[in-house]
């Protein structure tokens, strides 16, 4: 029985369809029902009701998913209680953080805890939903992302120690060219609905535009043109004047504000957090101490940006 088994089910279980549990597993759908009927065939029963949708679990699944989520956790606990003891013969500190935040965060985040430990760093770079999935995995000791307390980035994060490093906004944006500005008539009406610069419906900024709509008491009238889970990608796209498209106020670095900038008001604006997240517990002295620097640096500001 291969343990990513468990890890297919009980994403199958939170989010309670198949599509989005194999993206969130990183695997194509086919792969991913294949592997969910392996496991039904190792233990021997359906685990969920065929044609359901949403997904809905059989009695026998119902009974499993506890199991499940235990194995699970005490995999990676056995296998976190194994590094940990071997923690002092490790050299590296593993950091998983998105794309969008390594560009704009790493540089500050090192200059806090670089001169607090005598090691050598490891980054996991990717999508929000890709390093978080890596890091709940066990494969990075201190994960950094964005995460808004309406729209939380992952349940499995609840459990975790989060610290908030500081706060940014997510925003529509657009290029400065006034004609082309101009054309979008933002924000958009039925009759004439602005073109849309967004990320795929899978991405965690994807879910945060949905909060905003949902927020707002106004409509947004709108039509997708480019779609993108990058926010570097689309940042070049809002750039070239193809649409408006919100990205956290972060991704905006000096050369892209001589280019693009805000659009719209206050309502479709969201406050969101940079946070850090580590595993409950002491995690060893190394990790606990960096843990300490870095809490102490945000509390004094002592990096220019945070």
């Amino acid at each position: 029985m291969d343990v990513r088994w468990l890890e297919d089910f009980l994403a199958l279980v939170e989010l309670r369809n198949f599509t989005r549990a194999a993206e969130f597993r990183n695997v194509s759908q086919a792969a991913f029902s294949r592997r969910i009927q392996s496991l039904e065939q190792w233990l021997g029963s359906g685990l969920v009701v065929k044609g359901a949708v949403p997904v809905r679990l059989t009695e026998a699944g119902e009974k499993f998913r506890e199991d499940a989520r235990v194995a699970v956790e005490r995999l990676l606990d056995a296998r976190s209680s194994i590094r940990t003891s071997q923690f002092e013969v490790m050299s590296q500190v593993r950091i998983a953080m998105p794309n969008v935040l390594a560009r704009s965060e790493f540089k500050q985040v090192l200059g806090i805890i670089g001169g607090k430990a005598n090691s050598s760093f490891s980054v996991i770079v990717g999508t929000t939903n890709d390093v978080v999935a890596r890091y709940l995995a066990g494969d990075a000791d201190i994960l950094f992302s964005h995460d808004c307390p309406a729209i939380p980035t992952h349940e499995s994060l609840e459990a975790h120690d989060r610290l908030v490093i500081r706060r940014d906004r997510f925003m529509p944006f657009a290029t400065k060219d006034t004609v082309l500005r101009s054309k979008f008539n933002f924000p958009g009406n039925p009759r004439n609905p602005f073109p849309m610069v967004a990320y795929s419906h899978r991405a965690y900024f994807a879910r945060l535009f949905e909060h905003v709509l949902q927020r707002s008491n106004s409509a947004l009238p709108y039509k997708v043109c480019v779609q993108c889970d990058m926010s570097d990608v689309l940042k070049e796209v809002i750039a070239a004047g193809y649409g408006v498209g919100w990205l956290p106020e972060s991704a905006v670095d000096k050369a892209a504000r001589e280019e693009i900038s805000p659009i719209g008001g206050l309502e479709w604006r969201l406050d969101v957090d940079i946070c850090a997240f580590r595993p409950p517990g002491a995690q060893g002295p190394k990790i606990d101490g960096l843990w300490d620097a870095l809490r102490a640096g945000v509390r004094t500001k002592c990096v220019p940006g945070f």
